[in-house]
Formats: C-alpha cells, sequence, structure tokens
C-alpha cells in the first residue's frame, strides 16, 4: 500500500483519531506528513493540554465525537436543528468523503506552530500559523496525492481556523465581513466551524465541559446562520441575529438559526413585509421552541 492509499485509509476508517496513531505509534504518520515531527513533544501554554501533535490527534477525536451519536453530538443537533447537520457532511470531493478531508485539516490545522513559535512579552505565541500551516499543506498534500480540490479546501481551512472568533470580535460582522468569510472557508462553513469546535475541545481536553460545549454549539450556530442568510439569494432580510439576540434575550444563539431561517422564509414567500411583522413572528416562534 502507497503513502496515500496508508494516510487515507486511516482518514477513512470509524475510528479515524485511533487509526492515526496507530500510524504514528509505527512511525508512519510523520513519515508521511514530516511537517508533524516537529509537533511532537512541543510544549503549548498553559490553556492547552496536550503537546502539539497530541493537540491535533485530539481535535481529530473531538471533530467525530462532535458529529457522532453520543450525548454531545445530540446537543449539536438539537442546537442546529434548523439545518441537517449530516446532510451537510454528506458528499465527496474528488472520490474522498467530506468527513475525511475534514479530518485531514483538524490533523494538520496547527501543523505551523513549532516553526512560528516566538514569544511576546514572556508569552508563547505563534503569529501567522495558520497562513504559514496552510501553505505547508498546500506543498505537502500534492506530493502525497491528493488532488487540486481537496488540497485548496484543506488549506483554507487551516488558513481560516482562527477566523470565526475574529469574525465576530467586533460584533457585529457586516454583511460584507460574512461574505468575505464564506469565500475565504470556500464555502465550507459547516467543517470549519466544527474544526473550530474541535480544536477548542481538544485545546482543554479533559478539562472541556459541558457548559464549553454548550457554548461552542451557540456559536457554531450563530456563525452558520449568519453566513447562510447572507450567502442566500433573495430579498434582504428584515432582521439580523443581533437584532433578535436584544429583542429577544437570545444570549447564546441556540435558537438563532431556527428562528433566523423561518422568518426569512416567510419574508421570501411574501407572508410578511415589515420588521414589526418579522419581530412578531420571530417572538412567536421562539417562544414555542423555548416552550
Amino acid at each position: 500500500m502507497n503513502g496515500f492509499a496508508t494516510l487515507v485509509e486511516a482518514l477513512n476508517a470509524d475510528d479515524a483519531a485511533a487509526a492515526l496513531r496507530d500510524l504514528d505509534e509505527r512511525g508512519a504518520l510523520t513519515r508521511l506528513l514530516p511537517e508533524l515531527e516537529a509537533a511532537r513533544g512541543f510544549k503549548q501554554p498553559d490553556l492547552h493540554h496536550y503537546d502539539v501533535l497530541g493537540h491535533v490527534l485530539a481535535a481529530v477525536e473531538a471533530f467525530d465525537q462532535a458529529r457522532g451519536q453520543d450525548e454531545r453530538g445530540q446537543r449539536l443537533r438539537a442546537a442546529t436543528e434548523w439545518f441537517d447537520l449530516d446532510a451537510s457532511l454528506d458528499r465527496e470531493i474528488e472520490g474522498l468523503p467530506l468527513v475525511s478531508v475534514l479530518r485531514l485539516a483538524c490533523l494538520l490545522h496547527d501543523v505551523a506552530k513549532p516553526a512560528t513559535a516566538t514569544v511576546v512579552e514572556g508569552r508563547l505565541r505563534f503569529p501567522r500559523h495558520g497562513p504559514v500551516g496552510a501553505g505547508m499543506a498546500a506543498e505537502r498534500l500534492p506530493a502525497l496525492g491528493f488532488g487540486p480540490e481537496v488540497t485548496g479546501l484543506v488549506a483554507a481551512l487551516v488558513r481560516q481556523h482562527l477566523r470565526p472568533a475574529e469574525l465576530v470580535r467586533n460584533h457585529p460582522a457586516t454583511d460584507r465581513a460574512v461574505r468575505k468569510f464564506v469565500d475565504d472557508a470556500r464555502g465550507e462553513v459547516v467543517g470549519l466551524m466544527l474544526l473550530n469546535l474541535a480544536d477548542g475541545w481538544a485545546t482543554r481536553g479533559p478539562g472541556y465541559t459541558d457548559e464549553h460545549f454548550d457554548r461552542h454549539c451557540g456559536f457554531l450556530n450563530y456563525v452558520v446562520a449568519r453566513a447562510w442568510l447572507v450567502a442566500r439569494p433573495g430579498p434582504a432580510p428584515l432582521l439580523k441575529g443581533e437584532d433578535l439576540m436584544q429583542e429577544l434575550g437570545l444570549e447564546s444563539g441556540r435558537l438563532l438559526g431556527a428562528v433566523l431561517t423561518s422568518v426569512h422564509k416567510a419574508h421570501a414567500e411574501g407572508r410578511i413585509q415589515s420588521r414589526d411583522e418579522a419581530l412578531a413572528m420571530a417572538q412567536a416562534i421562539f417562544t414555542g421552541l423555548a416552550g
């Protein structure tokens, strides 16, 4: 079996994290992805439970657990019930399952941390490790046999894996900023947000609580809903997420997607015409869902 087939077999495994760890124990993982060798034993700041290599492997595991069928996976689906999470991931890119491609992005998302590590005011930092890591992925993956679409998407996700927090830092983000975010993620907003969630989960390791997870679910829901609204053709929305957070007290954003989507659909179909009508409908939907 050649290197490409070996790595793809691990990425396609039901327990991909275990398969990748097995490759590492046999010395094959960093033979195929030598850039990861520098991550072995590379200590991170105190918030991180693992070294860099342990972290990226834990991120693959967290990605699968988040979209799995256990309690947390079901809570994620409940938080994003306005769209079909499983259907959004059920496709292939150049013959590879999208899920496997996203696992590869999780594996490589911090590949450039050792190369970019620097101490700023006594604290270890990794400036531009996303863009630098994207360049590493863009060079390594074609050499292994991955096609241009897979390579381009993985590189984009590695580059953008910290972008969601930046998007909402200057809250609220403009429609223009959200459209650029969607374009820079190559339209793969759900995948990018799952990578972002997996990164946060793997950062804390065993210290990642249900409260942390629920906050991440709300964040994922908000960003996906916001991206969906600005990218979808049709009339300009009567309400934005910020309006609903202020008017209805949706602090976590857990129900935001369901409410926004229903109101936007009613507007597109001509059933409501004004902002007041939209607010009244949103209040009714929120009351029903929350009750």
